[in-house]
């Protein structure tokens, strides 16, 4: 057994945020990429295929672990219950410039012979369903979250009354 010299809990504390300030930036800079090189580069899916599989898998392994460890992934303020929805508009609005940007550089020809009104209707559309979808996922995520603390704390009540 390899005996492990003692550290200051400051600097153990201050390492594990440090490692996790650079996950969150390697994290951004893998969806930058994936935007770029879609968006901007026009590339194929196989270009950047593995840099959208890290960030996704990295992504869903984070929001697994946190529920499975029973973290409060929204927090407890008085703010938490508007994370969601907010989180949402801002997905929403995020896709929907993208999209919009994308789209019109695309198609602007179209939307001049179409009028314009056809293009705000797809910017809707997508603002709407887009929205829509990740309120859905982020409630579902919170349900999840919600279930998983229950199912702690009522461990802990019964293993209370055991002694």
């Amino acid at each position: 057994m390899i005996k492990q010299p003692m550290q200051d809990e400051r600097v153990v504390t201050q390492r594990r945020r440090i490692q996790s300030d650079g996950f969150s930036i390697m994290l951004i800079v893998l969806l930058v990429s994936v935007v770029v090189q879609q968006f901007v580069f026009g590339a194929p899916f196989q270009q950047y295929a593995v840099e959208m599989i890290c960030f996704l898998g990295m992504s869903f392994y984070m929001v697994i672990r946190n529920i499975a460890a029973g973290h409060n992934i929204f927090g407890d303020s008085k703010r938490a219950k508007t994370i969601p929805l907010l989180n949402s508009l801002v997905a929403g609005i995020t896709v929907t410039a993208i999209n919009g940007v994308l789209n019109y550089a695309r198609y602007s020809d179209k939307y001049q012979e179409d009028g314009i009104g056809l293009f705000i209707a797809v910017l809707g559309i997508t603002f709407v369903s887009t929205t829509l979808f990740a309120f859905v996922a982020m409630m579902f995520v919170g349900f999840l979250n919600r279930r998983k603390q229950a199912s702690i704390q009522k461990q802990f009540d019964d293993m209370e009354k055991d002694d």
